[in-house]
């Protein structure tokens, strides 16, 4: 059974996660309706936000290390940013295109309009970012490829955090003397996808995101699919992953087996996959849309459980997929 305490994951997933154990399966309510056969057609899934977490470690304090969390998504008027300090602190709401803020440790959600000083009294983190020219890939995510800096330092002026292609330079014109640039890379990455489906229309579904599941390792292309058959009762329905094109986990008859992981092997070190489409196929009151959730964590050795409580402290990388039929 998974520990579902040790999991560094929104309630939700750990929800999902509790209830799976090595090799489980789920039965389908005996009032389901069986889907009727019908032809499959292409469903392009929409990006809505992606959602990277950052471990880093304070040199001038001997503090456990921080959690941070970025998330990047779509709105009316274009890409936003959003920064919190930990899982639970308050967040920071970016809506001009370049600035600086000091951000509190808690409290409610915070706009942030214009560019502001840091005084003695501020909390331990300062935001410093600029996207005026950053520069968007319009058929991925909303997370930015080039052209902008994300930078967060400490009261001490220590840099914690830098990310994006500018981030060098204003790390060296801002901060003198700081010569190195804590380039992290995520623990965690989350990203939440909408598929277009239209009523009574099957859809076949693939979301590719990008993963390094080893700090200092390779990346990875990670492809998450979903397709339904033709057959009466969901026989046909059938999930996979796929790792740099090689097909890693593949799952059948999802009507029945909505819930279920399995491990493999990434670079010679164990990665769990479990599934949960519960919600995707059975879930049909508003306001509450359909999603189905995938995840991938790494582990540092195979034990007979998925995970262990004292890896909580210092979690492997994890990613996330959900998938919703409408926006939440």
């Amino acid at each position: 059974m998974v520990s579902a305490s040790s999991l560094l994951l929104p309630s939700s997933v750990r929800d999902f996660a509790s209830c799976i154990g090595d090799g489980a399966a789920c039965t389908a309510p005996s009032s389901t309706r069986t889907r009727r056969g019908s032809a499959a057609v292409q469903a392009q899934p929409s990006t809505l936000s992606v959602t990277a977490s950052y471990r880093v470690a304070l040199a001038s304090s001997s503090s456990p290390p921080l959690q941070l969390r970025l998330t990047w998504a779509h709105s009316p008027l274009g890409p936003t940013l959003s920064f919190s300090p930990s899982a639970s602190g308050r967040k920071v709401l970016v809506r001009r295109r370049r600035g600086s803020c000091s951000v509190p440790s808690s409290g409610e959600d915070e706009a942030v309009e214009s560019e502001s000083e840091l005084s003695a009294s501020s909390p331990r983190l300062a935001l410093f970012w600029d996207l005026t020219a950053a520069r968007f890939d319009p058929a991925a995510s909303p997370e930015p490829v080039s052209g902008y800096y994300v930078v967060v330092a400490v009261e001490s002026a220590e840099v914690v955090l830098a990310l994006g292609d500018l981030a060098a330079e204003f790390v060296k014109a801002k901060f003198e003397g700081t010569t190195q640039i804590p380039m992290a890379a995520p623990f965690a990455r989350g990203e939440r996808v909408v598929v277009a489906v239209s009523s009574g229309a099957a859809a076949a579904v693939t979301h590719t995101a990008r993963a390094r599941f080893a700090e200092g390792g390779a990346e990875h292309e990670v492809s998450v699919g979903c397709a339904p058959g033709g057959g009466g009762g969901g026989g046909g329905d059938e999930l996979w992953v796929s790792i740099d094109g090689k097909r890693a986990v593949q799952a059948r008859r999802l009507r029945w087996n909505f819930r279920g992981n399995q491990t493999v092997f990434v670079d010679g070190e164990p990665v769990d996959v479990m599934w949960d489409l519960h919600g995707w196929w059975f879930r049909r009151e508003p306001p509450a849309p359909g999603c189905a959730v995938v995840m991938l964590r790494a582990r540092s050795a195979l034990e007979s459980r998925l995970w262990l409580e004292e890896e909580a402290a210092a979690p492997a990388f994890s990613l996330l997929v959900e998938a919703f039929k409408s926006p939440p």
